[in-house]
């Protein structure tokens, strides 16, 4: 091998091992938050202002440490948040992490409400049911609905089940006579595309991680949707709605991110009009 040739592999060989170390270990744990506002026809005086934590895909698990899960419980408690949407896998490979992570759950300030992801069906659907509500102290929003309340105005909040593991139901979303703004919390985006037109005002979904590896010109080349680079992440308007998809805090398999950092998103609502 010619001198040329040797640095044209060192070098190769340099890029190849340098983007493996951050994509494993720097941007996974480069944590971005990122901050929404979202203009809802007929909000309510009191609720402008409202802001959301959406905190999804944790999967504390193997890849994924009780430390970096504190890290985010810590950074919603600080700053200004009226509300948590939790929007599923809580863990990822064993039932084992599901305690520890409502443990940590349990220290959020503001009060949450939680949906489950098909990781919590496939670990133990009905203990991460039992500990979401017992342990972490959120309500539970499994095909059902919430009001939250600031004097005599209101918004609702409905939850369903996990898209590929659990049925959906959506009576009751919004009652008659309600004008006011719902926002709907699914585990997976592509729910969005089967709600009827008025159904909700914001659909907040994880599922994707936004692809977890992120190519120029190509996008992700791993998305778990039937609707292609559609639901990666960020704000979607599917014509009947508007979908908030967050890249997630946590890592699937393999746990790695390359031009996607984990999210924290925060969602603050305003008036459009």
């Amino acid at each position: 091998m010619n001198r040329r040739a040797f640095l044209k592999t060192a070098a190769a060989f340099t890029a190849a091992g340098a983007g493996g170390f951050w994509s494993s270990f720097i941007e996974p744990r480069w944590l971005d938050i990122t901050h929404i506002q979202v203009p809802m026809a007929n909000l309510p005086l009191k609720f402008r202002g409202f802001r959301i934590a959406f905190l999804t895909d944790i999967h504390l698990g193997p890849f994924v440490t009780e430390s970096w899960v504190e890290n985010a419980v810590t950074l919603v408690n600080s700053m200004k948040i009226d509300l948590v949407a939790l929007g599923g896998d809580y863990v990822m490979h064993s039932a084992d992490y599901i305690e520890p992570c409502m443990r940590i759950l349990a220290d959020l300030t503001p009060p949450s409400c939680a949906v489950l992801g098909n990781h919590d069906h496939w670990e133990d659907a009905e203990l991460t049911q039992t500990l979401l509500h017992d342990l972490a102290g959120s309500e539970v929003l499994r095909n059902r609905g919430t009001w939250i309340t600031r004097g005599d105005d209101s918004i609702r909040i409905w939850g369903v089940g996990d898209l590929w593991e659990d049925e959906q139901l959506l009576d009751g979303c919004r009652p008659e006579q309600y004008s006011g703004p719902v926002i709907l919390i699914t585990h997976n985006p592509d729910f969005a595309e089967e709600i009827p037109e008025g159904t909700a005002d914001l659909v907040l979904a994880g599922h994707t991680h936004g692809g977890q590896i992120v190519l120029p010109l190509v996008g992700a080349p791993i998305l778990p949707s039937y609707y292609g680079q559609k639901y990666r992440s960020g704000t979607v308007w599917n014509g009947k709605t508007m979908v908030y998809v967050s890249r997630g805090i946590g890592v699937g398999s393999p746990p790695v991110r390359l031009n996607c950092r984990p999210e924290l998103a925060v969602l603050e609502l305003c008036s459009a009009n």
